[in-house]
């Protein structure tokens, strides 16, 4: 006996549901039903999925941490009614997946800060730091790493779509292939997924080889020497306003005075333009050690 298509059903195992479809020509309708069901209005499940895996990507954590499963086997929300309330904004803006990001970025959640005055109080009472107090700091994803090296460099090629490369390539890691025996090394070292199964989460592992890897690995030796190449080559004029240059590329600010004389110190601080490209192996050093920094790696 031919099987008819139909949607799940748990009650009533014995009379499942009809999947009402509309072939044509070309196709049975079958894939364009089971979509609509999926996402038909009524359907409480697919928008809470959906905005609960944008949380996580925001927040390092979902208001539901285990993504893949909203069953009697998952984890409960840590605010209920806050996933509720998303879900239906992202409903009643029709969808929108530009609309809820813009909603969670300009939340007072999002804005917080990692430094909180009252956290060793708060950690006794909230170890897992589930219920939002603070932001929670957490390191770069690999592909995050390897792109923002090459963005703070200038060597980024941002061109959209095409074929895959090779880990030579400048373009974004979203590009770069995935070989199973052959793994791209700084990738593979910081948690990179394998691509043969469904990751809810990345994992975040903290090891002995990514630091060696950092110091010592090829790739990131060429990046510093890229970053001290284009702040030598630049317009600023003077050993101090190239190492404000460094600061603002890689880590998103201004030095205080502290560091831009210990960096100064380091690097030479002679008034003159020719001090830039002398003492190059200095600015390669002084870049490496950016690049190596937890304010480079960590969102806080």
């Amino acid at each position: 006996t031919a099987v008819q298509p139909g949607f799940l059903s748990v009650l009533d195992v014995d009379a499942p549901v009809a999947m009402p479809t509309s072939p044509t020509t070309e196709s049975s309708g079958r894939r364009l039903a089971l979509a609509s069901w999926i996402g038909r209005a009524d359907n409480p499940l697919t928008p809470r999925v959906i905005v609960n895996r944008v949380w996580q990507q925001h927040f390092g954590q979902g208001i539901v941490k285990s993504v893949n499963d909203f069953g009697h086997l998952g984890e409960l929300p840590s605010h209920p009614e806050l996933l509720d309330w998303l879900a239906l904004q992202f409903v009643d803006s029709g969808w929108s997946l530009k609309h809820l990001h813009k909603l969670i970025l300009m939340s007072n959640t999002w804005r917080q800060s990692s430094d909180h005055p009252d956290a060793s109080v708060y950690e006794q009472r909230d170890p897992t730091e589930s219920l939002l107090w603070r932001s929670r700091v957490r390191r770069l994803s690999a592909e995050q790493i390897r792109d923002a090296m090459l963005c703070t460099t200038g060597e980024l090629n941002q061109k959209v779509g095409g074929p895959s490369e090779d880990g030579k390539s400048m373009r974004r890691a979203l590009y770069i292939k995935s070989f199973r025996n052959t793994p791209d090394e700084l990738l593979h070292a910081f948690d990179k997924a394998n691509g043969l199964k469904s990751e809810p989460q990345r994992n975040r592992t903290t090891t002995a080889t990514q630091s060696l890897l950092m110091i010592n690995g090829a790739f990131t030796i060429e990046r510093a020497e890229a970053f001290a190449d284009r702040l030598t080559a630049g317009n600023e004029s003077s050993p101090a306003q190239a190492i404000d240059a460094a600061f603002r590329l890689a880590w998103g600010r201004l030095p205080d005075e502290g560091e831009r004389q210990q960096a100064l110190d380091f690097v030479g601080s002679r008034a003159d333009s020719a001090s830039l490209a002398a003492g190059q192996d200095r600015w390669i050093d002084f870049c490496h050690v950016l690049l190596n920094s937890n304010e480079f790696l960590y969102v806080d």
